[in-house]
């Protein structure tokens, strides 16, 4: 039996998601008569970040090109999946790698079945979605862009889409592949939430690799946030409940985000961030929550400084959105306070910077 409907297609690639079927299996039941778009390394770990990628990816193929056969095939997947699908490729199928920020040698766990996607596929239409990137200014760092680039090379149908000029030009330095430039994906979302009382300020800090903001700093500008009178809450874009990598043994065995787990979960954390007066964060996607909810936000960097670029890049006109670089908790808790203050009761149109990648994908 052919799957024509959207619920149908959607039903079956939950079902392969979960290995209750295999992607020949799956693929066997789609209609022939329209294009196939096989998306690779969607996530089913915790960071509700790349969650919210893969979340706008598959609505803007809804919106943009209903009449595409959208497949997810997740990150642990990628061997099989390459395996079963090289049989099968059509010519005019395409094949994308999901968007994000982990191209580069500090998330080589995303990175390794990146290049075997890109240096596979090399005879279709190969897109990756739009991406911070950053390989480490050491002998480890730039062994592994050699390694990205002899795969990424392999492919002569490959465009690598950058989400910051940044990244633009070390993609355009280091890979022969083409290049765009569009917004991160999450930007796309334009998500229709309850209206809430707005209270307090909502901390949202790294506590990985790229963290730069110190405990301590964290600290004094939280009792200096309170000192000023108010409430300061703590959280986190990764989920404690959830697995962060799928593949490791840890002391809890947490269960894995399936994909229709994922707008649920997003739901949550964007209505804590909408009922805040302000969010404090060093978090790309803190910050890009912050705008799709309309809620005061005061940006700080990462090690590689993606969120600054992304922040000049995209975000600089918007008044209720802040960068800062300052590390005095008292000019810091002003910056909070003026923030409260902002009009930020209107939502902002990012859908012109997919233009770009709407033109890739239908020429």
């Amino acid at each position: 039996m052919t799957a024509n409907t959207l619920a149908d297609i959607t039903s079956l690639n939950f079902a392969y998601t979960l290995d209750m079927l295999s992607l020949t299996e799956f693929i066997k039941q789609l209609p022939e008569d329209r294009q196939r778009f096989y998306m690779f390394g969607t996530p089913v770990y915790n960071n509700l970040g790349d969650l919210a990628v893969s979340q706008a990816q598959k609505s803007f193929f809804a919106e943009n090109f209903p009449e595409i056969v959208y497949i997810e095939i997740t990150e642990p997947q990628t061997d099989q999946a390459i395996e079963e699908l090289l049989p099968l490729l059509r010519s005019d199928d395409m094949i994308g790698y999901v968007g994000g920020g982990n191209i580069g040698s500090v998330h080589l766990a995303h990175e390794i079945p990146r290049r075997k996607v890109f240096s596979t596929f090399v005879n279709n239409k190969t897109l990756s979605f739009p991406q911070s990137v950053y390989f480490e200014d050491s002998e480890k760092g730039q062994a592994e862009l050699r390694k990205s680039q002899e795969a990424y090379n392999k492919n002569p149908n490959l465009t690598l889409i950058a989400r910051d000029t940044q990244s633009l030009d070390k993609f355009q330095k280091n890979f022969k592949a083409n290049t765009a430039l569009t917004a991160d994906m999450v930007l796309f979302m334009q998500p229709k939430r309850p209206k809430f009382k707005r209270d307090g300020i909502l901390l949202i800090m790294r506590e990985d690799a790229e963290k730069v903001t110190s405990d301590e700093l964290i600290k004094q500008l939280t009792k200096s946030i309170e000192d000023a009178g108010n409430q300061v809450e703590q959280t986190d874009t990764v989920l404690p409940f959830k697995a962060y990598d799928v593949k490791s043994n840890t002391d809890k065995p947490l269960d894995i985000v399936r994909i229709s787990e994922r707008n649920w979960l997003l739901s949550l954390k964007l209505d804590q961030i909408k009922a805040s007066e302000v969010v404090v964060t060093d978090r790309l996607h803190g910050m890009i929550f912050a705008v799709i909810t309309q809620t005061p936000c005061l940006v700080f960097d990462n090690n590689y400084g993606k969120a600054s670029a992304f922040y000049y890049d995209w975000l600089e006109d918007l008044d209720y959105i802040q960068h800062t670089t300052e590390t005095d908790p008292k000019k810091l808790t002003a910056m909070v306070e003026d923030l409260k203050q902002s009009n930020h009761s209107y939502a902002q149109d990012f859908s012109h910077s997919y233009r770009a990648l709407i033109d890739l994908i239908k020429n």
